[in-house]
């Protein structure tokens, strides 16, 4: 009772095609639960938007889940903003269970105009300020870019390459430096502070604990509005 399970239904994968239909989401739904050994996951995610089922459909089946109480919340993941608040104003409508929260790729550093990301949408600022206005949290993913930030054997992306990069890095080398902190707890904090949740992971129990100690690293509000201004 001390866990929150969250899992993922709309990507491909062996055996299930890639949508939002109601049957897989039904489907898939009930073969997490036994894999998970529960009754019950907390949030579950729709992983990638779906074009081609309608949205009504989709919402539907996720609210018949909640009300079997196989579902307890129910969140997006790479979609866009305005797709957002069409779902929005569908479950108003019909008094189904809307999206509680959107899983996207966010990091500090932005990527340069017309770069891809593949299917992994990029929270933008469109998206940014929608989740400011709606009830609706941000988690954000892919937050460290694979350790790029302070790994000599790691290199910071191509979609990210660019003058506006070079200008964010060096503020938050500085940032990092005045906190005695490294640019990894910084951008978590930044975070944070900005109401965003960012989804961690670690291959070690020292960069777990690196991750957890930017909980305790708190940016002043001058040191925020250079992070959030820094630009080439």
């Amino acid at each position: 009772d001390r866990l929150f399970l969250a899992s993922k239904v709309g990507f491909e994968l062996p055996g299930v095609e890639r949508g939002l239909r109601a049957a897989q989401i039904e489907a898939e739904c009930e073969k997490s639960l036994r894999r998970l050994g529960v009754e019950t996951i907390d949030l579950y995610y729709a992983h990638v938007d779906d074009r081609v089922t309608p949205m009504a459909e989709t919402l539907e089946a996720f609210h018949r889940l909640i009300q079997a109480g196989k579902v307890r919340f129910i969140g997006a993941s790479n979609f866009l903003a305005w797709r957002l608040e069409e779902a929005r104003w569908l479950s108003a409508q019909n008094g189904w269970t809307n999206y509680c929260c959107i899983q996207q790729r966010h990091t500090y550093l932005r990527p340069k105009y017309g770069a891809s990301t593949g299917a992994q949408v990029v929270a933008n600022e469109d998206l940014l300020d929608y989740c400011r206005s709606r009830p609706i949290t941000l988690l954000a993913y892919s937050v460290l870019l694979a350790g790029a930030y302070t790994r000599a054997d790691r290199t910071i992306p191509h979609e990210y390459a660019g003058p506006d990069t070079d200008a964010r890095l060096a503020t938050l080398q500085q940032v990092a430096a005045e906190q005695n902190a490294t640019p990894n707890q910084v951008i978590l904090a930044w975070m944070l502070q900005h109401d965003i949740i960012p989804l961690i992971a670690a291959s070690t129990i020292e960069q777990m604990q690196e991750n957890l100690d930017a909980l305790d690293l708190h940016l002043s509000d001058e040191q925020m509005q250079r992070l959030d201004r820094a630009s080439a």
